[in-house]
């Protein structure tokens, strides 16, 4: 789904809605497979249920489900307030043992975290406990559990 202006090297993804009830969409960078289907390239910091790496169909409203997983987690951060480049960098270094991206917008009001689900989820909770705990900053999955808090069990295998 191309949309005027927009750049084709992204797709427009339903994120949720406003207060005032009009949608939110995030540009996510994606390589199209074939029309409505997408290899997610960028992990979503809004649009909430898929990580890069992820083929992804995508209706015409932003809807999108997830055709085959990456192999990737996707974490988001809500430090408060926005954290200082050495906080950022001892985030990154624990990520990078991971083989995880840090991502953070200019604003910083917010994180994305791109790890790969073979590190293990006990070593990714406690990189992400490690640096989130001493700020009292709130972190969640974005692509392991359903919207009634199921786990979606994806990385299991067999």
């Amino acid at each position: 789904m191309t949309v005027a202006g927009q750049d084709p090297s992204h797709v427009r993804l339903l994120a949720g809605n406003a207060s005032s009830g009009r949608p939110v969409y995030e540009a996510v960078p994606a390589l199209p497979v074939e029309p409505g289907v997408y290899d997610v390239l960028g992990t979503p910091g809004l649009a909430a249920g898929c990580a890069a790496g992820d083929r992804i169909r995508v209706g015409d409203d932003g809807k999108f489900e997830v055709l085959r997983r990456g192999g990737n987690l996707c974490l988001l951060l809500y430090p408060s307030p926005p954290p200082a480049d050495d906080e950022v960098a001892v985030l990154v270094a624990a990520f990078q043992r991971l083989d995880g991206l840090v991502e953070l917008p200019p604003h910083r009001r917010f994180v994305v975290i791109t790890v790969p689900v073979t590190a293990g989820f006990e070593a990714v909770e406690d990189a992400v406990n490690g640096w989130t705990a001493a700020r009292g900053c709130p972190w969640e999955y974005g692509n392991v559990y359903d919207d009634d808090g199921e786990a979606l069990g994806w990385w299991r295998t067999g």
